[in-house]
């Protein structure tokens, strides 16, 4: 056969809807070159490829798929409306995520299976006219918009598909109003698909997933392990001996007997996320975050913040390192807290990689005293526990507000001597500082592989407590994903130390990784 007439069926069976579960996964390969994992992994779960391929094929009215961070929910999003978008004429898509970045996701998802994606039969490049940075236009006159979460932009021209995506980060009012857009157009049934992983115990998804199992509209979940690539026998061992050396054995096989082959998990998965990148995850998260983020398990719902804290996080191996900077945190009011410790950093080329761990050798706590008296007393603290060790002090920026009847609290503080090799650093300030925070020392805490990062001293009693009695608040008989406010004196330590971390730890806490080096006269 010659090329012409090769190239004009290329385009024949490019140009052909797909009609069956069959089609749809044939053309998919054939046109981007990927493979969407056909069979669930995880008993009452959903496989990607049938969830997708329900969305491309019936277009319910409303669907909500509830999936692991990372693991292609957007991508998916993407395929389907770049499908929806070339196989029907005038065809409009909205894009909606709880931020502009997040709104973007499916739309550089849109540009990967457009422009990078190819398979054995070349790529569908050609049925897009322009793709410009927040807009795509079709050749058919379909076009792709990004709407930016706010009352306005949801309220424009009716769409017949409409893209939520996290949608546990959209404001519940901007999500309903963007409904609304939503309409049968030229004959197409308007669709309204909404993606999310669910971490907020009693957010947006809380809800959504409540009506979905009401039977308001059909909801899809599926784990990791749904897209986790096959582990090769020269990880787990011919008979899975090496498996009891792997962070995530404990998910992996714990279902091993339901399977007529015994296999675990990882043994049935064919997707593409890496098993190294989910081993960095189990060992750099909470187990809650783990359980929530990555297994679809739903949000752990507890009384107490620090509920895996326990003796294995209290050792008197978290002494003072005369070899290591000391870091202070001071969180200061009427009741004034301070934590000191210091950071002893992994190595990720190690074997088993070492992860990097925080020791608490010290801490302070004391109510009613000036910020002069307070800082006294930390720097006889600090001379009597680390000598002249360089230290890096850090506080909450509202130190530095001004007071109407006196100096302000970092003034007093860099008077009295209280100040590290680079001054007084201000803890990082934005919307959900204090959440992320509490996150990174909750996964010091206990990291999702068991291990215990976050040590301390024996002496620092007050500290100790606080991390037993640090909770959630509680609205409506629930417990709510933020702090209780206040809960003195808890508060004012815990809050030292998640503000010194999050200075002191900007990486979140992840193993470092040496420098290759190279002789000066290999360089150019």
């Amino acid at each position: 056969m010659d090329r012409s007439k090769l190239d004009h069926l290329i385009k024949a069976v490019r140009d052909r809807r797909p009609r069956t579960n069959a089609e749809l996964s044939d053309w998919v390969h054939a046109f981007t070159g990927l493979s969407i994992p056909q069979r669930p992994v995880c008993r009452g779960h959903s496989a990607p490829f049938t969830m997708f391929a329900e969305q491309v094929l019936k277009r319910p009215p409303l669907a909500l798929w509830h999936g692991p961070r990372g693991s292609g929910k957007s991508f998916l999003s993407a395929l389907d409306t770049h499908l929806a978008s070339r196989f029907n004429v005038r065809h409009d898509t909205n894009i909606l995520g709880g931020s502009r970045a997040q709104s973007e996701q499916i739309y550089r998802a849109l540009r990967t299976v457009v422009h990078d994606a190819g398979g054995p039969l070349g790529s569908d490049r050609d049925a897009v006219r322009s793709l410009l940075k927040t807009e795509a236009t079709y050749v058919n006159g379909s076009g792709v918009s990004i709407l930016a979460a706010s009352p306005t932009s949801v309220r424009g021209p009716h769409v017949a598909s409409l893209k939520l995506d996290e949608v546990d980060e959209i404001d519940p009012d901007i999500r309903e109003s963007a409904l609304g857009m939503a309409m049968d157009l030229r004959g197409v049934k308007a669709s309204v698909l909404m993606t999310s992983t669910w971490h907020r115990p009693s957010g947006p998804m809380a809800s959504l997933v409540e009506q979905a199992h009401e039977g308001a509209f059909p909801i899809h979940t599926y784990c990791i392990f749904e897209v986790l690539e096959r582990c090769p026998t020269s990880r787990s061992g011919k008979k899975l001996e090496k498996c009891p050396s792997c962070p995530l054995m404990p998910w992996c096989h714990e279902d091993r007997d339901q399977d007529p082959w015994g296999r675990p998990k990882a043994k049935r998965s064919s997707g593409h996320y890496g098993i190294d990148a989910l081993i960095q995850k189990v060992r750099g998260v909470s187990p809650r975050t783990f359980a929530s983020d990555y297994l679809c398990r739903g949000p752990k719902i507890d009384g107490l913040w620090f509920k895996e804290f326990d003796e294995a996080n209290v050792s008197e191996t978290a002494e003072f390192d005369p070899s290591l900077p000391v870091y202070v945190a001071v969180d200061s009011g009427v009741f004034t807290g301070a934590v000191v410790f210091q950071i002893v950093r992994g190595w990720q080329w190690a074997d088993p990689p070492e992860p990097t761990r925080v020791h608490i050798l010290a801490d302070y706590l004391s109510e009613g005293r000036t910020a002069e008296a307070c800082a006294m007393d930390l720097r006889e603290l600090l001379d009597r526990h680390c000598g002249s060790a360089p230290r890096f002090v850090s506080t909450d920026s509202a130190g530095g507000a001004r007071n109407p009847v006196g100096p302000t609290v970092i003034s007093e503080y860099e008077r009295c001597g209280l100040v590290g090799s680079s001054g007084i650093q201000a803890w990082p300030k934005y919307a959900g500082c204090v959440q992320e925070g509490l996150n990174l020392v909750e996964g010091l805490v206990r990291s999702a592989d068991g291990s215990a990062r976050l040590l301390i001293h024996p002496r620092c009693t007050r500290l100790i407590a606080a991390m037993q009695n640090y909770a959630r608040a509680r609205r409506a008989g629930q417990w709510m994903d933020y702090p209780a406010d206040p809960q003195h004196p808890w508060e004012d330590l815990v809050d030292a130390l998640r503000g010194g971390l999050a200075t002191a730890l900007p990486d979140g806490g992840r193993e470092s990784m040496p420098m290759r080096r190279a002789h000066a006269n290999r360089v150019f």
